[in-house]
């Protein structure tokens, strides 16, 4: 897709990423159509007030594709293109005066509206240009003359516009809760139910981002099990999966609603502490490890994890951070496992 090249730093994986390729397509086929319409309006049919609309949205269409090159402002581009269409919808209406079926161009506008301007501006965006529109053929239609609509035409007109408007309405607001719970789900760790490592990166992420704003304090909190292997190898695979199960529930009754937890990997859990200076962090993680400990686990099983505790103001990235983190899970573990080491972001550690 040629716009790719316009906007690199939007990926597949980027949420915008469907938007501003319809965005584009939609830009390049009203440009399109404008151009090409409004030729044959004036060379065909002689018709130049037609023709003027036609190549007014056109000029509109070049602008706003400049404009989206340019500043990748894509909700405002958006409005933009959706309010070119509306402008030379109406013109067009008012000018065919209903000659030729040119009412049937009004249709194409829920569609557009709905997929470029989401739910709830596209209801109201395509609800009150379909009002007017019912309102201007009601007052205007009878000194028509070339065209006479019936009162059953009109209702009907009316019937097939708010039905593309339940339509409409209902198919996007169905493929944004797909969407949305796709997206859930492929964030999700499905043994455990938290978060995966995806989501993790890219709440460290922001988080990191946000910190490096406020100046505030970061801490990630890497927690391993020990000798999971050992509960593995005798006690078996399922059992294992119900003592990571048990450490799911007990961290996510055991941090604060500010903080988010996941899956790291394997038998690892990476707890994020936004706003978290180190002793803060210390206090949660030696809270964690005792909550850990006094577990109820099948069959008298005794879990213990080692914690690995960084704590930044945002003057690191991911991979530093998460690298003090790692250092220091490795130093709880080489230092007899079911303890907890922590390192600020200046190479300060912090005492148990």
């Amino acid at each position: 897709m040629l716009w790719r090249h316009h906007h690199p730093d939007i990926t597949v994986d980027d949420p915008r990423y469907r938007q501003v390729a319809l965005l584009y397509a939609f830009i390049l086929i009203m440009a399109l159509y404008f151009g090409v319409i409004g030729t044959l309006n004036l060379v065909l049919f002689g018709d130049e007030a037609i023709a003027l609309f036609d190549f007014a949205g056109f000029a509109c269409t070049l602008g706003i594709y400049a404009y989206t090159r340019r500043t990748a402002q894509f909700r405002r581009a958006s409005w933009a293109a959706v309010l070119t269409l509306i402008g030379v919808l109406a013109g067009f209406t008012w000018l065919a005066r209903g000659a030729s079926y040119s009412l049937l161009w009004i249709t194409v506008l829920p569609p557009i509206a709905f997929f470029l301007l989401g739910v709830r501006a596209g209801s109201w965006v395509t609800g009150l240009f379909f009002t007017f529109v019912m309102v201007f053929l009601a007052v205007v239609e009878p000194n028509w003359h070339q065209v006479h609509l019936s009162q059953g035409a009109l209702l009907n007109f009316a019937e097939v516009m708010t039905a593309h408007w339940f339509l409409f309405r209902h198919y996007e607001i169905s493929r944004t809760e797909a969407y949305q719970q796709l997206k859930e789900s492929a964030a999700i760790d499905r043994l455990t139910g938290l978060w995966n490592r995806m989501r993790l990166d890219e709440a460290l992420a922001d988080t990191l981002a946000l910190a490096r704003r406020t100046g505030r304090g970061t801490a990630v909190l890497l927690a391993d099990v020990d000798h999971f292997k050992q509960i593995n190898d005798v006690h078996g695979h399922l059992m294992g999966d119900d003592v990571l199960r048990e450490i799911a529930r007990i961290l996510q009754r055991g941090i604060r609603h500010t903080d988010r937890v996941g899956r790291w990997g394997g038998e690892e859990f990476l707890v994020l502490c936004p706003d978290t200076d180190a002793e803060g962090a210390r206090i949660l993680a030696e809270k964690v490890r005792a909550a850990v400990a006094a577990g109820d686990y099948p069959a008298g099983v005794a879990v213990t994890v080692s914690v690995g505790v960084a704590a930044a103001r945002g003057d690191l990235d991911a991979d530093q951070f998460l690298q003090i983190a790692d250092r220091q899970l490795y130093r709880a573990k080489a230092g007899g496992r079911d303890c907890v080491m922590v390192e600020q972001s200046d190479g300060a550690t912090v005492k148990p």
